[in-house]
């Protein structure tokens, strides 16, 4: 009876608790092995260096960046596609854009010069027209900088101000209401950017 005992006790646990004799011995590794593994774990090391050297140079460019106020207020204009002629007015902007694509035509210009001449041009009829728009201008930007919009316009949402970006060859122009530019401005500056 205590030989079944035993017996069922030992067929009831599991292989590598009753020891075994062979162990894994690691081979050692030989000087070419040991040299190529430093020189690898330097590699790894100085790109971790060169990568928190360009992000602290980043972040440094980011709470240096500056926002111009322009002085103009701007209205987004969408024309029909089919439009061959702008309007003579958009030259006299102080700042516009022009962006076509297969669907629309958009424009950016001072809104009074589209007050001034809406019904001797027609646009009230083929336009559509969203006015009241305030412009800030970041100072030239790097194209090779990453992060820079998503940073400012993360610091934007939270304060719950919608925006519109416009890039160029040389910076960003961010279009924000005039009915939110005052938080606009304050979320910025106290988020470390400089607004002038």
């Amino acid at each position: 009876m205590n030989e079944e005992i035993l017996e069922s006790q030992d067929n009831s646990l599991p292989p590598e608790s009753l020891g075994s004799t062979e162990q894994t011995v690691e081979t050692p590794l030989s000087a070419e092995e040991i040299e190529q593994q430093a020189a690898a774990d330097r590699e790894i090391e100085l790109q971790q260096a060169q990568e928190r050297v360009e992000k602290a140079e980043r972040d440094a460019l980011i709470a240096r960046t500056t926002f111009h106020l322009l002085p103009d207020v701007f209205t987004l204009l969408r024309l029909p596609v089919e439009v061959k002629q702008l309007p003579d007015f958009v030259w006299q902007s102080s700042f516009y854009t022009i962006s076509r694509s297969p669907d629309e035509l958009s424009l950016v210009c001072e809104e009074r010069l589209v007050v001034r001449n809406i019904d001797h041009y027609g646009l009230g009829n083929i336009a559509r027209i969203d006015g009241n728009w305030r412009i800030l201008r970041l100072g030239v930007m790097d194209l090779s900088l990453v992060g820079i919009a998503a940073k400012f316009s993360g610091v934007l949402a939270e304060a719950g101000v919608n925006i519109n970006i416009i890039s160029t060859y040389d910076t960003d122009y961010v279009m924000i209401k005039q009915a939110k530019l005052s938080r606009a401005l304050t979320a910025l500056r106290e988020a470390g950017y400089t607004v002038e």
